[in-house]
């Protein structure tokens, strides 16, 4: 039993560590000397896709559904900390509502890597999960490139490769079976999502939680 705690607790240092690493660098993508330099780091760090990339690799590589319920939580509260760590430390700035709105958002993650997990699972519906992840990053970059008039030409170029990047690392990591269903049904869901946004029907979540 202790060698089985051991182990467990192992597990979920590295996604910590891993999300706190995250965060110090989502932290410094916000300073003024970076984005002179790399304005691209502000919307990639910026934006869910890289951490709903990141989230859905360490819960589709844990062994059991519950060790994924247990590694995402470890994984946002890494960089979390790390994030508001550093603002609230170095930067003597308390931002109450985003600190209580993104630490809402982390509660549900355990729900969602217990739910990416289920890739693994031999039944159709496998293919829609394998799908969520997919249809984010192809809803994020369309609103991203076609909605943000500051964006250029270079930087649009650049989040394309960054978007094609995280696909194809996610389509090596689920099972095979799944990768042409789960693909295909990205594209799907990715266009309703755009059509549902640019209709009004629904809100861009993004651009909402930068007001928070």
């Amino acid at each position: 039993m202790d060698s089985l705690n051991r182990i467990n607790i192992r597990m979920l240092i590295s996604p910590f560590i891993a999300g706190a690493a995250l965060g110090i660098t989502a932290k410094f993508a916000d300073g003024r000397e970076i984005l002179y330099y790399f304005p691209i780091l502000a919307d990639i760090m910026g934006r869910f896709g890289i951490w709903v990339w990141t989230a859905a690799l360490i819960a589709i590589r844990s062994r059991t559904p519950l060790l994924a319920a247990a590694r995402s939580p470890a994984f946002f509260a890494g960089m979390l900390i790390a994030y508001y760590g550093y603002t609230v430390l170095f930067l003597g700035f308390f931002p109450k509502s985003q600190m209580i709105l993104w630490g809402t958002v982390a509660m549900v993650t355990p729900f969602c890597g217990f739910l990416i997990w289920h890739v693994h699972k031999k039944r159709h519906y496998a293919n829609w999960i394998a799908s969520l992840p997919f249809a984010l990053l192809f809803t994020e970059w369309y609103l991203t490139v076609f909605a943000e008039w500051y964006i250029t030409v270079d930087g649009k170029l650049l989040l394309l490769i960054v978007y094609i990047g995280m696909t194809f690392s996610l389509l090596a990591a689920i099972p095979a079976k799944k990768r042409l269903f789960g693909l295909l049904y990205g594209v799907f869901l990715s266009m309703l999502l755009i059509w549902l946004v640019q209709a009004g029907i629904i809100v861009n979540l993004y651009e909402q939680m930068l007001n928070v």
